[in-house]
Formats: C-alpha cells, structure tokens, sequence
C-alpha cells in the first residue's frame, strides 16, 4: 500500500553497529509495521538487544538509517524520539518505590507537558490543567490494561506480573505511535506470562507499531504478526511464526538442533 492512506512503518536500513572493533549489527534491514507485532529473537549475543537499543535511541549505529513516517531518527536522542510518538518499556521494570502506581504511570507523561517544574511549585493554572489530563490518561492506561484496582498501591505491595503491566500502562498513556517493549514476561510465571499475552494482543491497533524482544517462544509465536531472528549480529530469516518455526536455519542455529 503507498500514498496517503499507507500505514505507518519504522525502518531499519543497512544498520551496522561495533563496540571497540567488534562487530555486533552487520547490515541489518527490519520493517516494522504499524497495526502488527513484530519480534526481535535470538540466542545470547545474537545482536536482538543492540538492535532494539538502536531503534531505542541508546545507541547510534555506524552505518544506516532508521526512518519512522518519513521521519529520519538516526540523529534523534530518546527525548526527540518520545516526542515523536516512541514510547517503551525496559527489560528490569523501572517504577518509583515511592509513588504509587498512577503516579508512576503519570511521570511517564511528563515528557509531554509544557508548564514545567517551575509552573507545577508555582500551582500556575497550565501546570494544574496538565497534571489533571495526566491522571485522566494514567486512569484509562491502567483501566485500559484491568488494573485500574491498584491505582493508588505502592510498586512494593503489587506482584511482578501488575508491575509489568503497570509499566506498560505508563508507556501507553501517551497513545504512542510505536511501542517497544523490552522482554515484558521476564521473571513473570506461566499465569503471568498468559495475562501479559491477552493484554498484548488487546493493546494491538491499526496506528500503532509494536516491537518485542523476547526470549520467550511461546509468547513470540503466540502474539506476533511477524519476527526477524538475528544471530551473531546478522539476521538470519524473518517472516511470519509459522515462517520462522520451520525455517532450518532458525532450528539448527537459534533451536540448537543438529542436522541429521
């Protein structure tokens, strides 16, 4: 599809990244289309992480280009980029201990508001009218997600599975445009891990581009669209689950099985 009425994508062209003379990105291309899930997989060291943190902003590739709606990122920092619609979630949930959960989710908002610190100590009516838009988008995030119950709980008395979802809700409330969500079932059991998936495909919409790095197989073919597999910094196959799972190089390298 093309022109005006074409979905949004982020791309990836040509990446090459290296660390101190090592190689860890070697030409990788990624299409990532809004209105799908698409997954980042791979053994340890296959590169799935450094690409993430790529599309992230936290690091700056080589070589190559990452484009979002005809928009070139590659020289964007993550505040340039959230502020273009890019949100995510990390791989070690990221709350403040001491604010509650809404008020976690609501911090996550304060990259769009214009009052700053200095209009919030002087209570300016700017300051008052953004802060009351935060908590309405902080209730529908975590209503969005049914865990709208524990809006006002501490990070400290919530199980790992509502912090994760707690975090997403954070990452949500700015109705971004792409969402990059860094192993979201880390540390989470199988009930977890189930509630993490019916949220995911729930959170799915026509406008929005989902990325996920997951170890998790069973998630990854259970909730995306689409994957790319990287090993040792090169991507070694890419396209639907199905796709992906019969691949034999996918089996051989990332599944360890051995050739007969």
């Amino acid at each position: 599809m093309t022109g005006a009425n074409a979905p949004a994508q982020l791309e990836a062209s040509n990446l090459s990244l290296s660390f101190g003379g090592l190689s860890v990105l070697k030409d990788i291309g990624a299409v990532f289309q809004s209105g799908e899930i698409t997954g980042l997989i791979g053994p340890n060291g296959a590169g799935k992480t450094s690409l993430f943190n790529c599309l992230a902003g936290l690091y700056r590739p080589q070589q190559g280009s990452i484009r979002f709606a005809g928009t070139d990122f590659g020289a964007l920092p993550t505040t340039q980029r959230a502020r273009h619609g890019m949100a995510r979630s990390f791989q070690h949930v990221a709350l403040c201990p001491d604010l509650t959960a809404i008020e976690n989710v609501m911090f996550g908002l304060s990259r769009l508001g214009r009052s700053g610190w200095a209009g919030a100590l002087l209570g300016l009516k700017l300051a008052r009218t953004e802060e009351a838009d935060a908590r309405h988008r902080a209730e529908q995030a975590l209503k969005k997600l049914g865990i709208a119950d524990i809006a006002n709980m501490l990070p400290a008395e919530l199980p790992p599975g509502i912090l994760r979802l707690v975090e997403i809700a954070r990452a949500i409330a700015g109705t971004p445009k792409i969402l990059l969500l860094d192993e979201p079932a880390a540390g989470l059991n199988a009930a977890e891990t189930r509630e993490l998936t019916r949220v995911l495909h729930q959170l799915r919409t026509p406008d929005l581009v989902m990325v996920v790095v997951e170890h998790d197989m069973d998630l990854i073919m259970e909730i995306c669209d689409r994957i790319y597999v990287l090993n040792f910094g090169k991507l070694i196959a890419h396209g639907t689950p199905d796709a992906v799972r019969s691949d034999p190089e996918v089996a051989r390298i990332y599944l360890g099985e051995d050739d007969d």
